[in-house]
């Protein structure tokens, strides 16, 4: 009888080491993998953003752009305009022309469009001075003409830019708002020059000079 009961107590015993090394082999190990982001950084292409002169509208096309010339109260119609060129450089050069009296009118008609990939916005028309001048016109007299006379009628000329509504008369506009090019629109460009009617004449040929005008374009119409 007492044999039988430290069996039973030894087999018990043996069990719970049995259970506790099962335990033991069983335990769990853990690793964390972690997967960390660095900065991404957005920069757009400045060819994007793309806004240029065109001969026509709906297309960026180059070529030349021939003023109409328009006399008025009977003057002589003998003045003549040059042929603009359009260039694939963001540029218009060539505006120009010869004129014989007071009256007389050149005006040239094209577009800038917006091929681009976002809207622009047009912020300021800028006149930049004549060469060695402190003024957008300068006139300089030729031979024999009498310079003072040629600085009254130089009084008398107009440099005129008209973008889309928005029109600019011989002088800078460097606070232009809401006035959106969207993509893919496009919108007439006029240029005017005028020796206007009343102006006084010279007595010989001069020669008048324009300084740059610039129209400069944003992607954003925030004021800074």
């Amino acid at each position: 009888m007492e044999r039988d009961r430290w069996t039973k107590v030894i087999a018990v015993v043996a069990l719970v080491v049995a259970i506790v090394g099962l335990s033991l082999g069983f335990a769990a190990f853990t690793n964390q993998l972690t997967i960390s982001s660095d900065t991404s950084s957005v920069n757009p292409s400045q060819d994007a953003f793309n806004v240029r002169f065109s001969t026509e509208t709906g297309q960026i096309k180059t070529g030349t752009v021939s003023p109409t010339l328009n006399p008025s109260g009977g003057v002589p119609v003998e003045f003549t305009g040059n042929d603009a060129t359009v260039t694939g450089e963001r540029s218009i050069t060539g505006i120009g022309g010869t004129f014989t009296a007071p009256g007389q009118t050149l005006t040239y008609e094209f577009y800038v469009g917006n091929p681009g990939e976002y809207d622009a916005y047009l912020k300021s028309i800028v006149y930049e001075n004549a060469a060695s001048s402190s003024t957008p016109i300068k006139c300089e007299a030729k031979d024999t003409t009498t310079p003072g006379l040629v600085a009254a009628a130089c009084g008398g000329f107009e440099l005129k830019v008209q973008v889309g509504d928005h029109t600019t008369v011989t002088g800078s506009d460097n606070s232009i708002s809401e006035k959106k090019l969207a993509m893919g629109a496009y919108e007439k460009v006029i240029i005017t020059i005028t020796y206007k009617a009343e102006a006084p004449r010279a007595d010989g040929d001069f020669d008048v000079k324009f300084g740059d005008i610039y129209l400069n374009y944003s992607s954003s119409d925030a004021t800074a």
